[in-house]
């Protein structure tokens, strides 16, 4: 069997047994993906120096898994750890919840979903260099429930739906409709998610 190459940002690992490690990891379609890492708690050429924590940007080598399967993870190379989520406690928190967010709504076998990939990776660079971890959340809520089809854009919505999260630090002068509006948005995120196919 051929063996299989793309490019994933870790979602979350398990630990599996002594040494193995379960991943799952969003591709650039959309389509989140498991995987087994035999030995990885031991294997420091194939998988060293931490490169399959969550949030990082990786090219995986793998054998694909039969139906239903796990694929075999062969080898694991860092693109980019994405350091700058690890300034302090707010920022790492943020990042580990979208995470958690993207990886509930991301679904094995859809491969039309390349715009949650971006969301993903574009919200983790804005992480980076926030300068208000909340107006980053907030804009990072608006734009994952738009593109699931939660709410409808509503005119006080539209500056964070203007903007690119590349654009995130422009938004702090929002701030104080994020203090006005984040509880409710948080909260529409939680019960969607919990309803949310896993």
């Amino acid at each position: 069997m051929s063996l299989g190459k793309d490019r994933f940002i870790i979602l979350r690992k398990i630990k599996y047994s002594e040494a193995d490690l379960i991943v799952h990891a969003l591709s650039p379609q959309g389509e989140k993906l498991s995987f087994i890492a035999r030995g990885a708690l031991r294997s420091k050429k194939r998988f060293g120096g931490g490169v399959l924590e969550p949030s990082h940007f990786v090219s995986f080598t793998f054998k694909p898994g039969n139906e239903g399967g796990l694929n075999v993870l062969q080898e694991a190379t860092l693109i980019n750890d994405f350091p700058g989520l690890r300034k302090d406690y707010d920022r790492l928190d943020l990042a580990l919840h979208v995470l958690e967010c993207v990886s509930k709504v991301g679904q094995e076998g859809d491969k039309s979903s390349d715009f949650l990939f971006n969301l993903l990776g574009n919200t983790l660079k804005a992480i980076e260099v926030a300068e208000d971890p909340l107006v980053t959340k907030m804009h990072f809520y608006l734009k994952f429930l738009l593109q699931q089809g939660v709410i409808n854009a509503e005119p006080w919505m539209a500056p964070f739906l203007k903007a690119t999260l590349a654009e995130s630090n422009k938004l702090n002068g929002y701030r104080s409709v994020v203090d006005d509006e984040l509880y409710n948005v948080e909260q529409m995120v939680k019960h969607y998610l919990a309803n949310a196919t896993v």
